[in-house]
């Protein structure tokens, strides 16, 4: 039975095909220890107008290491291993299987996340680029990552793919405004 298509999977298609989504997206991942799903769980939720509080982020991290550190991080360790290795076609071929497998196990993540999250109320008045930053500062703040020079701005482009239509102007000020906002 495969996982069914979510409206956040649809949204994180959709946006990690983006130019310059997949490389923030990692680059977060691997330089800032970050997970990719809560980060587009973030933006998904910031583009619908729903905000995340202190303790919604701290639930949603919670949910998301539940399934990613036994699972996801694991799988992707290997696949990562064997990468030098794909010479051998026996190897290439593994490694293609365990790609697969962590797509698979990214998405039952996603919707895991999905269940508990896209049911929390909207703001139609909402500013979506300033929610959906101000959901991502929230995560920084949970996990213990203050959002220094190299972090803003691999954040900026990011968030610059996401949000489009955003002025990159914008996209500064909202996350300096985020990052000293004692309410947030």
């Amino acid at each position: 039975m495969s996982v069914p298509d979510t409206p956040f999977w649809i949204y994180s298609l959709a946006t990690y095909s983006r130019e310059d989504v997949a490389a923030g997206c990692l680059a977060l991942q691997d330089r800032f220890g970050l997970d990719v799903n809560l980060i587009l769980l973030c933006c998904w939720l910031g583009s619908r107008g729903t905000a995340l509080d202190r303790a919604q982020t701290d639930q949603a991290i919670a949910l998301a290491r539940e399934w990613a550190d036994p699972v996801i991080v694991p799988l992707r360790a290997i696949r990562r291993h064997l990468k030098p290795k794909t010479a051998d076609e026996h190897i290439a071929s593994f490694r293609k299987q365990l790609a697969a497998l962590e797509f698979d196990a990214e998405k039952i993540q996603q919707s895991r996340l999905y269940e508990r999250f896209s049911t929390l109320s909207s703001d139609p008045e909402a500013p979506l680029l300033q929610t959906g930053i101000n959901n991502l500062t929230h995560y920084l703040a949970a996990v213990g990552q203050p959002p220094g020079p190299p972090l803003r701005e691999t954040l900026v482009k990011l968030l610059a793919a996401v949000f489009p239509d955003a002025p990159e102007v914008d996209i500064v000020s909202s996350l300096a405004v985020s990052a000293t906002d004692p309410t947030i």
